[in-house]
Parts: structure tokens; C-alpha cells; sequence
């Protein structure tokens, strides 16, 4: 049995170092890769996005001008109003007493400036007790016009077309002056707002094109921006912005957050075409031609076009990779010349 095995055994090894040279599927290395086609990375400076926010162009904060019990809130969250729409009463008895008896005092003032008068020009009064009479008068003139508007104070009334987005109290509670009662979103469209960081006070100015980004579904909107707060908040170092919307179909709804992209204001970034991509598993990589010999760089993806990747890291400004790389290239291979393929790239549709 042993010189059995004993002669086997050679033949055994012969027999798997020829499988293993012939393995199928086996990528054949090439150290030398000829001619190959190259395109230079295209490097661009990206575009800065901010975080924004969508909201109505006319917003009006609702509050009472004077202390009180609200009677009754005839509006609810959601609810379409109109210009001048009475939407919350105060309890006004004690106002509607306060212009019974300023009109009562009132119509007393004016009785007694007539009946003076009339005394005045037939000698029988001074014109002493005229003038005391008619001051009198104005000023209760003016004591009932002050109740009139007090009496108009107790009701909150729609400065514009539009809709509730926001309702703080109920019947029942207490009206506080300069604190809100209803948020009223105006009819007239929507705008972005954006707080920007000051390194960009003087990059962006009024009329400068941007774009307004929907964060989940990617979809774009071209604005302008309209309003430039010229003054950088010193505890956030920012600056406020408007944008309006360059078309008014299909907006997002006041509320929806967004992004503010400016072209231009971001960091440089590089693009290869997407088939020098080479891939090693989860590593991606591209080679790149360095003194007449192929170099392996591997790198960093970040965004994607629709025949180009974005390189995040791992690739110098200026160079060139390879185009379609044969499988079977491996890192210093020699490249006996370069044939430059034209590529033009543009980032729009990059997600």
C-alpha cells in the first residue's frame, strides 16, 4: 500500500499544478499596456448648497391690541379667508359701555356749545363761556372716537386673502397684546428664505441666479434671488436672503424645507468618465497614466451624471486616466504612448 501511495502521489501534484495554471476564468496580467486612450479629469468648482425653507410671500402674525377674554375664534387651521374677514371677537361689554357713554357725553358737549352759542350772539353769554364750552366739545369728540376705536380693537380681522396656517388660542383664553392668536399665509405665492454664512456677503447679491433643490426627490426649481438683508447676525455669522421662484407651476408648498444651491460657491471637485472606474471588490479605484507607466489610484465617489462619477479624494488636479482599462492591467505597467480622448462633462443631472 505505501509504494502504492508513494508512486501516486507525484502524479497527484503534476496533475493540480496543471489546474492551477489553467484555472478557467483567470485574467491573464499585462505588464505592458501598449497605447493607451486617456481623457483628463474634469475639475469644477461645485455648487454650495444651503439648508432654506419655503413660505408664503405675505405672512401676517394676528394679535390683539389690547388685553381681553377671547368670545370666540371663527377660523381653524387650514381655513381660506378674505381681506377684511372678521376671525376672532374679544368679550366687549365693557368697551360697547365705554361708547355708549362717550357718545352720550358726546351729544351733552355739543347741546351745551349750541345753546351758548346762540346766548354768545345775543349778548347773554361771554365768549369766555363759548370757548370753554367748545373745548369741551372736542374733547368729548374725542373721547367717543377713542372708545369707536377700542370697540375695534375686540375683532381681528384678515389684512389679505389667504389661509390660517397656525391658530394659538381657543375661545376662552386670554388675548395678551403683541402675542399671536392666528398666523395668516398669504394667496400670492410662496418664496425661499435662506440664512447664508458670511463668507458669501460678497459673493451674493440682488438678481443672482440660484436654484432650489427638493432634498428627498431631487427635483430643481430656478429662482432669482430678490432681497438681500445687508446686516450678518453676530451669534449665527449669517445673513438672510430671498429668492423668488422663476415660475409659478408646481411650487413646494409654504413650509417644505429645501436647499438654496449657488454655482459656483463650493468646493472644486473632480470628474472622470464613469468607464475608467476599475473595481477590487468594495474598493473603487481609476489608473492614471504617471512617466510613460499606469499608477492605481484608489479613490473616494460621491455624486453620479449620467456618463460620469465625481471623485471626492484620491486624484491629483490635472490627471489623466485611463479610458476603458483592459482587465488584465495591473499597477506600473508600461504605456508606450497616449491617445487623448475628447470628453466633455457638465454637472447638471448629478445626483
Amino acid at each position: 500500500m505505501n509504494r502504492y501511495m508513494m508512486l501516486l502521489l507525484p502524479m497527484l501534484v503534476a496533475s493540480v499544478s496543471a489546474c492551477a495554471s489553467e484555472e478557467p476564468g483567470e485574467v491573464k496580467t499585462l505588464e505592458s499596456a501598449g497605447t493607451v486612450g486617456v481623457s483628463a479629469a474634469a475639475h469644477l468648482q461645485g455648487a454650495s448648497q444651503i439648508p432654506a425653507r419655503v413660505v408664503a410671500r405675505e405672512t401676517a402674525n394676528l394679535a390683539t391690541r389690547t388685553s381681553g377674554t377671547i368670545e370666540s375664534v371663527l377660523v381653524g387651521i387650514g381655513s381660506p379667508v378674505r381681506q377684511g374677514q372678521v376671525l376672532v371677537r374679544l368679550e366687549a361689554s365693557g368697551v360697547e359701555s365705554a361708547v355708549a357713554r362717550a357718545e352720550a357725553q358726546a351729544v351733552v358737549a355739543r347741546r351745551t356749545y349750541d345753546r351758548l352759542s346762540n346766548l354768545e350772539r345775543d349778548g347773554a353769554a361771554t365768549r369766555q363761556e363759548l370757548d370753554q364750552a367748545e373745548a369741551a366739545l372736542r374733547t368729548a369728540e374725542a373721547m367717543r372716537d377713542e372708545a369707536h376705536a377700542a370697540r375695534e380693537y375686540v375683532t381681528l380681522r384678515a389684512p389679505f386673502d389667504g389661509t390660517v396656517s397656525a391658530r394659538f388660542a381657543d375661545a376662552g383664553d386670554l388675548a395678551v397684546p403683541g402675542r399671536p392668536v392666528l398666523v395668516i399665509s398669504g394667496a400670492g405665492g410662496v418664496k425661499v428664505e435662506a440664512d447664508l454664512p458670511a463668507a458669501l456677503a460678497e459673493a451674493v447679491g440682488d438678481g443672482e441666479r440660484v436654484t432650489v433643490v427638493e432634498p428627498q426627490g431631487g427635483r430643481r426649481w430656478p429662482a432669482t434671488v430678490r432681497r438681500v438683508v445687508p446686516v450678518i447676525d453676530l451669534a449665527s455669522h449669517r445673513f438672510r436672503v430671498e429668492a423668488m421662484f422663476d415660475s409659478s407651476e408646481d411650487l413646494p408648498v409654504a413650509g417644505s424645507y429645501v436647499r438654496l444651491e449657488i454655482a459656483g460657491r463650493g468646493e472644486t471637485s473632480a470628474w472622470v468618465p464613469s468607464d475608467a472606474i476599475v473595481r477590487r471588490g468594495q474598493l473603487s479605484g481609476v489608473y492614471v497614466v504617471v512617466d510613460d507607466h499606469v499608477r492605481l489610484r484608489w479613490i473616494r465617489m460621491g455624486r453620479r451624471a449620467a456618463d460620469a462619477v465625481e471623485v471626492l479624494a484620491g486624484l491629483a488636479e490635472g490627471s489623466l486616466v485611463v479610458r476603458r482599462p483592459d482587465p488584465g492591467l495591473v499597477d506600473g505597467a508600461e504605456v508606450d504612448g497616449t491617445n487623448e480622448i475628447e470628453w466633455l462633462f457638465t454637472s447638471e443631472g448629478a445626483r
